[in-house]
């Protein structure tokens, strides 16, 4: 039986609200919320933070305000467009392949995993395979791990409580504070990559896709054989950043 709107559940209501709000304003405070629902601050808090926990807000550490979060983002691109988003990204994936010479895939994180959504295969002999639809583990993916580098140190231990990593083969990052390592390096030359960490003789670089208000939306990467992608690692570092950045800049 439908509910009339005459009738919200309020836990419900107040939710849809906090996320409206972020149409005028693009950080939220504790303060704020607690003004436009006129609940307690201690009730907002609570709101807000079953909201980050959802991915659906994320809190920047500076100034503890929140804002989007991944999984807003990526409910936003289904709404408003999901194709043109994956049309986007085909024709970059393409150029990526053309440039490089390997295969490309956009991926997104969903909990710990990455999901291949869409890909162009190289046409070299030996190449990576396209692999769209498939999930992988994200700590032992390029990819996962541009993506893992964007989340606050409180989420990601959110998703990993443990101190111990399972997945990938025996190169991958197998304890919690190895890979948040791991992620300070992605932080500071702006791209992860994968050496043999999914798979045996296969590597990857990837670079995370930002739309124009900073937000991640998913990762642009390159795979192939280990020797050709180690060979080449700058290059295909710089080309796959500059393919992320361009398709960030047309998501809006």
């Amino acid at each position: 039986m439908a509910v009339s709107a005459a009738y919200p559940v309020e836990s419900i209501d107040n939710a849809a609200r906090i996320l409206l709000m972020l149409v005028d304003r693009p950080s939220l405070r504790v303060a704020d919320v607690s003004a436009e629902l006129g609940v307690a601050r201690s009730t907002a808090h609570r709101m807000l933070t079953t909201l980050q926990a959802r991915d659906l807000l994320r809190q920047d550490a500076g100034t503890k305000g929140y804002g989007p979060g991944p999984a807003l983002a990526r409910l936003g691109i289904a709404v408003m467009g999901a194709v043109s988003l994956r049309d986007e990204a085909r024709l970059l994936l393409e150029k990526l392949v053309e440039d490089t010479s390997e295969t490309a895939h956009l991926l997104v994180l969903e909990g710990t995993e990455t999901v291949f959504i869409e890909g162009a295969e190289s046409q070299q002999v030996i190449r990576a395979g396209l692999r769209t639809g498939q999930r992988g583990p994200a700590h032992a993916s390029a990819a996962g791990k541009a993506l893992l580098a964007e989340l606050p140190r409180e989420e990601l231990r959110r998703r990993y409580p443990g101190a111990r990593l399972r997945g990938g083969t025996e190169h991958a990052v197998s304890t919690r504070r190895a890979l948040e390592a791991e992620l300070e390096k992605v932080r500071e030359t702006g791209y992860a990559t994968n050496m043999e960490e999914s798979e045996r003789d296969l590597c990857a670089v990837a670079a995370t896709v930002r739309n124009r208000q900073g937000v991640a939306c998913g990762a642009l990467s390159v795979s192939g054989p280990a020797r050709r992608v180690d060979a080449r690692l700058d290059l295909l570092s710089a080309t796959v950043t500059a393919a992320a950045t361009e398709l960030g800049t047309r998501l809006g």
